[in-house]
């Protein structure tokens, strides 16, 4: 029988975070070939990073709906979830029938 260990099943999560920030990275960088978001790496990670941070606090999780938080996010500014209008928009239950 496989054991997976607390330890290894860390680096896989980490590892599988990565692999996702990566495929965000990329699908900015082709939607938003001019944006200065996506012209400095570093930048681009750290908005990524926080997007994904942010969308949590509005119970986003799904992988297609965060996807669509950090588009609008690099679309309208990274300060979309300050918004008032964010909490009714940004809902897990609204965002989907949105754009489905």
């Amino acid at each position: 029988m496989l054991v997976i260990r607390a330890e290894q099943m860390k680096v896989l999560q980490q590892f599988r975070l990565r692999q996702f920030e990566d495929s965000l990275a990329a699908q900015l960088t082709k939607r938003f070939p001019e944006s200065s978001l996506t012209a400095d790496r570093n930048l681009l990670y750290a908005t990524i990073r926080e997007g994904l941070r942010v969308a949590k606090t509005f119970g986003i999780v799904d992988r297609v709906d965060l996807r669509r938080f950090l588009e609008f996010s690099a679309e309208y500014g990274p300060d979309l979830g300050a918004q008032d209008f964010a909490p009714k928009l940004l809902s897990p239950k609204i965002l989907p029938a949105i754009f489905p």
